[in-house]
């Protein structure tokens, strides 16, 4: 994978770049250790593999774009990553996002909707406040990623962005039906496999 650093107006975002194709874009989660590009680990080459270009991004204040001033805010972490689609450059992407990685990615999407493909929300924040006050603004393509036993976002959030969101689905990760039990269900990219292969799936269609 390759490394690179972009200069934003919020300070330097980082990347880790796999692959070729049509981009896809990985944001982190906020909450240690799942808050750098290095929460996709299990994701970025098998997703590459498939075909796409896969960029796993630190944006300012997190993992290896760490600066003086601490994080960005959610509504700077969203211009970062529009900011990012024109300084990489990215023309369209689709966005996967982990948590708060989620809430931006899916902010994102509403802000910037020609520039966003499709939309994957992994245990995403944010539900509550798409559903008062946005709900059926994001029109996009959009898979909806949680884990039954998720001991930080109930799994009724997910049905939450499904009901606001005409274009989505869900999968849920559920221990006994064939599905395997995650050994972190806040966070079900650490799967690996099984999720890549539900996140490609969704990336071809």
């Amino acid at each position: 994978m390759d490394s690179r650093i972009v200069q934003t107006s919020y300070g330097k975002a980082h990347a880790k770049v796999a692959g070729v194709g049509p981009a896809v874009v990985f944001i982190h989660g906020r909450v240690l250790p799942l808050a750098s590009w290095q929460s996709w680990t299990p994701n970025l080459e098998e997703v590459a593999e498939a075909g796409f270009r896969a960029i796993a991004i630190d944006l300012p204040g997190y993992g290896e774009a760490a600066r003086p001033e601490g994080a960005i805010s959610a509504e700077s972490a969203v211009d970062c990553v529009l900011e990012l689609f024109d300084r990489a450059p990215i023309t369209r992407a689709s966005i996967v996002g982990h948590n708060w990685g989620g809430l931006i990615a899916w902010r994102a999407a509403l802000l910037g909707k020609s520039r966003v493909m499709k939309l994957v929300l992994v245990a995403a924040e944010g539900a509550e406040q798409l559903i008062q006050s946005l709900s059926g603004e994001l029109d996009l393509p959009t898979l909806v990623v949680w884990a039954e036993d998720d001991p930080c976002l109930p799994v009724s959030q997910a049905q939450m962005f499904v009901d606001s969101i005409p274009k989505a689905r869900k999968h849920v990760f559920t221990p006994g039906k064939g599905q395997p039990k995650l050994n972190h269900p806040e966070a079900p990219q650490l799967a690996g496999k099984p999720f890549n292969e539900v996140v490609i799936r969704f990336l071809k269609e």
